[in-house]
């Protein structure tokens, strides 16, 4: 019999309370030999005798020494319903980091084991009480780190994810038995009208809800990866105070000095419940400095790479520099959302930064481009000016991004989203074949492939190699 698995369930550092769980066949057992019930319900004198689902006081000894290590509250679990669907045990001491480490020292010698990566949650799965996309959404949930991020985790944790890749399924096999049905009985293969039928019922059950998950990474990959907002000018434009101020505290340096920042600088929030972000780069201008110009050559890349981009201008900028950084920003995709924030508007009377707005227009004009910046707006990082306007304009490009897609399920998973797509793509050549007439053979071999890469969605056609990999990026109490 494999020895029951303990590992501290809550984070390092020291906290009011800690919880180490053990979990396995002989859990209760393991915890007979180093608890001692104070107060039970149902005057339990063991953990064994414990009901399932109750909670007793108790004091955690050393048996060698007989030393009392410290005072528990210990929940015991009974199989099949527990998190892993095993025996289990849980128990609640004092959040010093020598308490848990004596514990867990005291649990391995009196016949427990290390807990792998992730094997709680791996049981979970192995035992039936979660699909493969719930056990990945478990990490999701805990490493959520914005309103929308957490929301999007419980989302597909409560099984949205699930149900949906098992409603695909459902149609995929459906339309597979017509095919099988077509091939082995009916002599006319030759039938067009049937096959563009079925091409019609494939788009409308398979491919168009295949095709709305998918799309919907485009805003669910913000949430596990953040918006990359790129704030970008010359030196001296203001970009490390509206840093400062977006991110709510003086993480880069300002001073009257331009140059100041010679490297991109990071740093990460939330705005608006969008998981942000920002990245300060070095102003953007022609230099013989070796150092800053890697740093403009840096800042250059990060436009590229953008989300959003926080275009500054000060209100005293002459056009040769302004007209310097229109080619570079005015050329990015349209998904690449653009803000022209004529900067240090405090020092500046409103008919300035009027008549500065114009120029930088105007100037976009004249280099040929029809495109216009997404908010143009002034901004002082003083006194607030244009902050909430920036937010929102930043919560409005995230939201943007879902308008192509009707799902309300986000794909939040680069695994998730590659499965899906290669999905999407065997289904929509299938449904071209069927619509110029091919053999039925061929369609059913796509799809039943489409069939596999669904699979890998809930967990029902993964490979044992694959569900390896995804829980050992667990940490060992999940």
């Amino acid at each position: 019999m494999d020895k029951p698995y303990c590992a501290c369930a809550t984070p390092p550092g020291v906290s009011g309370i800690a919880v180490i769980r053990m979990a396995g066949e002989g859990s209760a057992s393991v915890a007979d030999k180093v608890i001692r019930i104070r107060r039970a319900a149902g005057d339990a004198k063991t953990v064994t005798e414990m009901a399932g689902y109750t909670v007793a006081y108790g004091m955690f000894i050393d048996p060698d020494s007989n030393e009392t290590i410290d005072e528990v509250m210990v929940t015991r679990f009974c199989a099949p319903h527990s998190y892993t669907g095993e025996e289990s045990v849980e128990i609640s001491c004092h959040g010093g980091l020598t308490v848990r480490q004596e514990i867990l020292r005291v649990l391995l010698e009196n016949g427990a084991r290390m807990a792998g990566p992730g094997e709680f949650t791996k049981n979970a799965f192995i035992a039936g009480k979660i699909d493969l996309s719930q056990a990945e959404a478990v990490m999701d949930v805990i490493a959520a780190d914005s309103e929308l991020a957490l929301r999007a985790a419980e989302s597909q944790l409560s099984g949205s994810l699930k149900q949906q890749a098992e409603d695909i399924s459902a149609s995929l096999f459906a339309q597979l038995a017509h095919f099988e049905l077509w091939i082995d009985e009916i002599e006319d293969e030759d039938d067009r009208e049937t096959k563009a039928n079925y091409a019609e019922g494939l788009e409308k059950s398979v491919y168009s809800p295949l095709k709305n998950l998918t799309e919907s990474y485009k805003q669910g990959r913000i949430l596990s990866e953040r918006m990359r907002v790129v704030i970008c000018g010359i030196p001296n434009s203001g970009k490390s105070s509206l840093l400062n101020r977006l991110s709510g505290y003086d993480r880069a340096i300002v001073t009257d000095v331009p140059g100041t920042t010679r490297d991109t600088l990071e740093v990460v929030t939330s705005i608006r419940g969008v998981p942000v972000k920002l990245i300060d780069t070095a102003g953007i201008r022609e230099t013989d400095d070796v150092v800053e110009a890697i740093g403009v050559n840096r800042a250059n890349a990060a436009i590229t790479e953008a989300d959003a981009v926080l275009w500054l201008v000060s209100t005293d900028e002459k056009e040769k520099t302004i007209t310097d950084l229109i080619d570079p920003i005015m050329r990015l995709p349209k998904e690449t959302k653009i803000a022209l924030l004529i900067s240090k508007s405090d020092t500046s009377d409103e008919e300035t930064v009027k008549n500065q707005e114009e120029k930088v227009m105007s100037l976009i004009s004249e280099r040929g481009y029809t495109r216009e910046p997404d908010l143009c707006t002034s901004l002082s990082s003083a006194t607030g000016e244009g902050l909430r306007k920036i937010e929102e304009f930043i919560r409005s490009a995230y939201d943007e991004k879902g308008a192509s897609s009707s799902s309300e399920l986000l794909l939040t998973n680069r695994r998730h989203f590659e499965v899906l797509s290669s999905a999407l793509d065997k289904v929509g050549k299938s449904i071209a074949a069927l619509r110029a007439g091919d053999p039925l053979e061929g369609p059913a071999l796509l799809l039943r492939s489409a069939l596999e890469d669904v699979g890998e969605i809930t967990g029902k056609s993964v490979s044992d190699t694959l569900v390896d990999t995804i829980f050992s990026r667990f940490c060992v109490g999940k």
